[in-house]
Formats: C-alpha cells, sequence, structure tokens
C-alpha cells in the first residue's frame, strides 16, 4: 500500500509541476506584452510631465509679466482710492450739479 501511495503522489506532484508549467506557458506572452504597454506608458506619462513643467514655466512667467504691467494701474486704483481724492471728487459732484 505504501508503496501505491508513494507513486501516487509523486505522480500527483509531476500532474501538479505540469499544470503549473503549463500556466505559465500560457501567460507568458500575455504578461510581457503588458510590460511592453507599460513602459510605453512610462515613456508616454514622461513626455507629457515635461510638457507639463513647460506650460506651467511658461503660466509662471506669464503671471510675472502680467504682475509687473498691472503694477502702475494697482497704484492708480490705491491712490484713487484714497478718503481724500473720493472727498475732493464729491466735493466737486455737489459743486457740479449746483451750477445746473
Amino acid at each position: 500500500m505504501g508503496s501505491l501511495a508513494t507513486a501516487a503522489g509523486q505522480a500527483m506532484l509531476v500532474a501538479g509541476g505540469a499544470a503549473i508549467l503549463i500556466g505559465l506557458a500560457a501567460t507568458l506572452p500575455r504578461t510581457l506584452g503588458v510590460g511592453r504597454r507599460v513602459l510605453r506608458l512610462k515613456r508616454t506619462v514622461q513626455a507629457l510631465g515635461c510638457d507639463v513643467r513647460g506650460e506651467l514655466e511658461r503660466l509662471a512667467s506669464r503671471r510675472e509679466e502680467a504682475i509687473r504691467l498691472l503694477a502702475p494701474w494697482r497704484q492708480i486704483w490705491r491712490v484713487a482710492r484714497h478718503p481724500l481724492v473720493v472727498a475732493a471728487f464729491r466735493w466737486y459732484l455737489r459743486r457740479r450739479q449746483a451750477r445746473a
């Protein structure tokens, strides 16, 4: 009985190993294909990352340019909102309406 169990165990071990090898052989082409697609995707992501970084740098330079160009207008707006300027403007409007 012992030799029969040994032979059956060895046969099952060989069958299990064969099943594993067949499964590996069946999945190998798909696995390699996935690997190639992953590499292509990584290259695409890196290329798009470079594009995004370039666009962000261009956006930062345009923002700096806009800040520089708007600086005089900000100064004018700050002066125009001063209480004395507002009071003088209101006085002028009242005087003009009184003439009319």
